[in-house]
């Protein structure tokens, strides 16, 4: 059997409930689209193919959602200086993905 690599463009999420279900998220920069696919296996269940438009929308209503998730937990969602720290954190995160050394232990 030969392995192959998940190409580094596309990106996998395993669902936490089991059963082989993921979501498997592909860019078409040919195409101007990203292709959200649903797995169960290794066969694909359903595929829905976004516009830049429409994937900024999905970002923007996920956001959302985990805003919402976070209020009851007793997670800040408000207050510029948590979030910039964070940001800043983030970003510098990125900076050492994109210059290819890893990131630091956190």
């Amino acid at each position: 059997m030969t392995v192959v690599p998940f190409p580094a463009d596309k990106w996998t999420w395993e669902s936490a409930r089991g059963l082989s279900r993921a979501v498997r998220v592909s860019p078409h920069v040919e195409a101007g689209l990203l292709t959200v696919s649903f797995w169960r296996d290794d066969r694909c269940a359903g595929t829905v193919r976004l516009t830049p438009t429409e994937a900024a929308s999905l970002v923007g209503r996920l956001t959302a959602a985990l805003a919402g998730l976070a209020e009851p937990r007793g997670i800040p969602t408000t207050g510029e200086a948590p979030l910039v720290e964070r940001l800043a954190q983030v970003e510098q995160r990125l900076r050492i993905l994109e210059e290819g050394a890893p990131p630091p232990p956190a």
